[in-house]
C-alpha cells in the first residue's frame, strides 16, 4: 500500500508503485518547472559554498552568494553554475567540485586576465 494516498500534484488517486505523482507530467510539473530547478540548484550551491568554506579561498570574501563561484583547476565535465547544479546528480556535482576552489567574481576575473592589471597594464598592448 503507498505511505500517501494521493498524487501531490493533482489528488488523483496513487496506484502500484507510485509513491507521490500519479504520472510523469505531475512529476514533472514539481521537479522540472523553472523554479523548481532554479530551487534546487541554489540549494546545492549553497551547500557547496558551505562546504568550500563559505569564503573566497583568494581574498576572503563572503558577503553574498552570487558573487562566490567555482574556479575549475584542472579539467572540467562541465560548470557549477545554477542549471548544471539542479539537473545532475549529486554525486556528479560532488565529483565536479572536487576539482575546484571558490573564488569571488573579482578573484576570478584577476586569475583569468592577469594581462589586464591597473597597475602593469599598457592599454595600447591590451588594444
Amino acid at each position: 500500500m503507498n505511505s500517501q494516498s494521493n498524487c501531490t500534484i493533482c489528488l488523483n488517486p496513487l496506484i502500484g508503485k507510485q509513491k507521490m505523482f500519479c504520472s510523469l507530467k505531475c512529476k514533472n510539473v514539481a521537479h522540472q518547472s523553472y523554479q523548481s530547478q532554479k530551487a534546487r540548484g541554489l540549494k546545492r550551491k549553497i551547500a557547496l559554498v558551505k562546504l568550500a568554506g563559505g569564503r573566497c579561498s583568494m581574498c576572503g570574501y563572503n558577503k553574498n552568494y552570487s558573487a562566490l563561484i567555482f574556479h575549475h583547476k584542472g579539467g572540467k565535465d562541465f560548470k557549477l553554475d545554477i542549471r548544471s547544479l539542479s539537473n545532475r546528480t549529486w554525486q556528479k556535482v560532488v565529483s565536479e567540485y572536487s576539482k575546484c576552489v571558490l573564488l569571488c567574481h573579482n578573484c576570478h576575473s584577476e586569475l583569468h586576465n592577469p594581462e589586464m592589471d591597473l597597475e602593469s597594464a599598457s592599454l595600447s598592448r591590451l588594444l
